[in-house]
């Protein structure tokens, strides 16, 4: 696996003054946008250091396998991050390299590649490639194709992992949103018939997933009310979703994203 290193953010945090009633005037009068930058950088604050530097959450490489492989393709396309959820529904905070841009037009190709479709890139038409860079990410963490089928389509690898379970294999488990914390490895997928899966018998519930399972991303963090997740294919680039969470890490409603389920890692 190729390492890069990662990027270092100096962020100092000072304790400021009690704010005075000509001050709160002035913060009130604030655009929106502008206090929502505030807020998620003081959010991303992480107290440790290194080498006398403070850093961010997302400037700490994640310690578990997958999420580190998708980490890295978030900071070698320039870390493309949107918040959702609340006002900031949808906010992006930072535009990565476009998928119609070389270095990152080939490296689509390289992730098709491992779905068996190399002819494939970041130009070509109507070949969207979100699941082709989780089956890609999974590949580079160690997880066997026998594990985690190597197809470009959510649906198709998300239907799999229901038989797996269902055939007794423990590896990737997969639950409802409102049943289960996401932790970094573990994807956090999207699907138009939401989680009604889980309700519904073992032939109806796969074809479900199968038929409406629409994206996935990969958790990297979750820390401050948000969970933290990459995913290819997001702003037409590699991109970081913060996504709410209530106070036990459980993902929360967050616009237009209908929460289909959390596919636990046990792998790596």
């Amino acid at each position: 696996m190729s390492s890069i290193d990662p990027l270092v953010v100096e962020v100092r945090v000072c304790r400021q003054p009690s704010i005075g009633p000509s001050s709160r005037a002035f913060f009130q009068r604030l655009p929106t946008f502008l206090l929502l930058t505030g807020l998620l950088l003081l959010a991303g604050c992480a107290s440790g250091s290194y080498g006398g530097r403070g850093t961010g959450y997302s400037d700490q490489p994640p310690t578990n396998r997958t999420a580190y492989v998708a980490w890295q393709e978030w900071t070698r396309f320039g870390r493309s991050t949107v918040v959702y959820g609340g006002s900031a529904n949808g906010y992006v905070n930072r535009n990565g390299v476009s998928e119609h841009s070389e270095p990152l037009s080939s490296r689509v190709g390289d992730y098709w590649g491992s779905c068996g479709h190399p002819e494939w890139n970041g130009n070509t038409s109507g070949r969207p490639w979100s699941g082709a860079f989780v089956a890609w990410t999974m590949s580079h963490s160690g997880v066997s194709a026998s594990d985690f089928p190597r197809v470009g389509r959510h649906g198709s690898y998300l239907a799999s992992l229901f038989d797996h379970e269902r055939a007794g294999s423990t590896a990737f488990l997969l639950h409802g949103p409102s049943e289960y914390s996401p932790q970094p490895g573990d994807l956090v997928c999207t699907g138009t018939a939401g989680p009604s899966w889980r309700y519904s018998d073992p032939r109806t519930a796969r074809r479900r997933i199968d038929a409406t399972a629409d994206h996935c991303d990969v958790v990297a963090y979750v820390r401050g009310g948000y969970v933290y997740a990459i995913g290819g294919n997001v702003k037409d680039s590699v991109t970081m979703s913060l996504y709410p969470a209530d106070s036990r890490g459980r993902l929360l409603a967050s616009g237009s994203h209908p929460w289909m389920m959390v596919v636990e890692n046990r792998i790596n």
